[in-house]
């Protein structure tokens, strides 16, 4: 009788790719199973996640384990490179990379930290007036970044700026 059981997929990040196949002859066997014991845990969070939505974990927020910060991996739309992870907070979006696979965003995102899987936490967190806020004060933050207002005017936007 055929067994219908099957072994799931091993995703294998690159980091632990490099020191899995590092050979104790261009190593000492201490230094190389020292990188080992490094990368495992990156290696494992990184099964985890691609595992869990068959390597492709696209939009799915991940939290880091003692801040309230979250990142997501996704196309990137600006064309410079083919993926982006985003990041935000409780103020709103602070900031993006840029990678040429989704393989290298996930690993980057887990290896900043953003490991703990939490689903629908952008929609949560973006329904909130304290991202309403910090949305605004980065708007207004923007348009003296363009050289639109002075730094002054935006200091005083900000304060006038609802809580």
């Amino acid at each position: 009788m055929k067994s219908t059981h099957h072994s799931p997929r091993r995703y294998v990040s690159a980091s632990w790719a490099r020191v899995s196949t590092a050979s104790t002859r261009d190593l000492p066997r201490d230094f190389a199973r020292h990188l080992r014991d490094v990368a495992r845990p990156l290696q494992i969070a990184y099964q985890r996640l691609m595992s869990a939505f068959d390597g492709r974990p696209t939009g799915v927020e991940c939290r880091m384990k003692d801040r309230d910060s979250w990142a997501f991996v996704l196309p990137d739309a600006s064309g410079a490179k083919g993926w982006r992870v985003q990041q935000f907070d409780l103020d709103g979006f602070v900031g993006h990379l840029c990678f040429d696979s989704v393989e290298e965003a996930v690993e980057d995102m887990l290896r900043m930290g953003y490991t703990v899987t939490e689903c629908g936490a952008l929609d949560r967190i973006a329904s909130t007036s304290r991202w309403t806020r910090g949305v605004r004060r980065s708007a207004v933050m923007q348009r003296h970044q363009e050289g639109l207002v002075t730094y002054r005017q935006m200091i005083e936007e900000m304060a006038a700026l609802p809580d």
